[in-house]
């Protein structure tokens, strides 16, 4: 009965390891206010914002085991932002999602710049977010945390240091 006991013991805190080991970290992250003009036709459109304290944050993921249905590229509205000053970026990371089935809005530009690259989703959007680093490897998943920002996008991809294309 002893030996039944510590494998019992053993196999619940492997289990235990197991379910936290899948979870994302959580870290600082810079809380963001925003402004926005919505995009135009020239894509003059353009965003400000300004950086305040530093809150804890963490992304909503399904829990290990649970199987969450991905609303298909068509279905979700992504926009990309620049924040690092590199010209053309966020208009050939649109193409790129244009071009597997994504749509677009106009690209634009973001202050502050960001570090690392940023994907930011609204709600109910976690998972199509999520698929979306791979387009923006070692990008942080957030929840969005302006819900003003970028009005009609689902997901806001913001290009932060360490992007190359």
């Amino acid at each position: 009965i002893m030996i039944l006991g510590i494998i019992l013991v053993g196999a619940a805190v492997f289990f235990l390891l197991y379910l936290f080991a899948d979870q994302p970290a959580t870290g600082p992250s810079t809380s963001t206010t925003s402004t926005t003009q919505g995009p135009s036709s020239t894509g003059g459109g353009s965003v400000t914002s300004s950086t305040g304290a530093e809150q804890p944050t963490s992304t909503t993921a399904p829990a290990p085991g649970t199987t969450v249905a991905l609303r298909p590229p068509a279905e979700v509205t992504v926009v990309v932002l620049n924040s690092i000053g590199l010209d053309g970026a966020a208009g050939r990371m649109s193409s790129n999602l244009s071009e597997a089935g994504y749509q677009t809005l106009t690209p634009d530009n973001f202050e502050p710049e960001q570090n690392p690259s940023r994907i930011w989703y609204r709600e109910g959007f976690a998972a199509e977010a999520a698929a979306l680093v791979d387009f923006l490897p070692g990008a942080t998943v957030e929840a969005l945390p302006d819900e003003s920002l970028q009005p009609g996008a689902d997901i806001i991809l913001v290009l932060g240091t360490g992007f190359t294309e």
